[in-house]
């Protein structure tokens, strides 16, 4: 992959060894990954940037995820940002809040294999809801 053919990828979560991991893995894989530590820089980052994915973590500080979406969602380019939620929370009620506001897919962090994670990048640029 060339540098303008990378896909730019943003991981938003406060846990610093999950992000510096997603980071590596995402490069590693080909991508053009950027992190944030919390709600606020990672919604700055992705007006600013306007990365072809955003992971986003849930449960954060300053802002949390939720925050983060609506106000991304306000925003012109931010109302079709491909999202994918990464938390802790599993319960259905979560997954289908996070479904009402467009967001591609819900990874409980648990569940996340890094394995997998460029192709389930690859699927969420293609549009394809996981």
């Amino acid at each position: 992959m060339t540098a303008e053919t990378k896909k730019k990828v943003l991981v938003v979560d406060d846990d610093d060894n999950l992000r510096n991991i997603l980071v590596d893995a995402l490069s590693n894989a080909g991508f053009e990954p950027e992190g944030a530590s919390n709600g606020e820089e990672g919604l700055k980052k992705a007006i600013e940037s306007h990365p072809d994915v955003m992971m986003l973590d849930v449960m954060m500080p300053k802002m949390d995820g939720w925050q983060v979406l609506d106000k991304l969602r306000a925003d012109a380019w931010g109302k079709t940002a491909k999202v994918i939620m990464l938390t802790s929370l599993g319960q259905m009620e979560n997954v289908a809040q996070a479904m009402d506001k467009k967001v591609m897919t819900y990874i409980v962090k648990s569940d996340l294999d890094l394995n997998n994670i460029a192709s389930t990048i690859n699927t969420v640029i293609n549009n394809q809801v996981i």
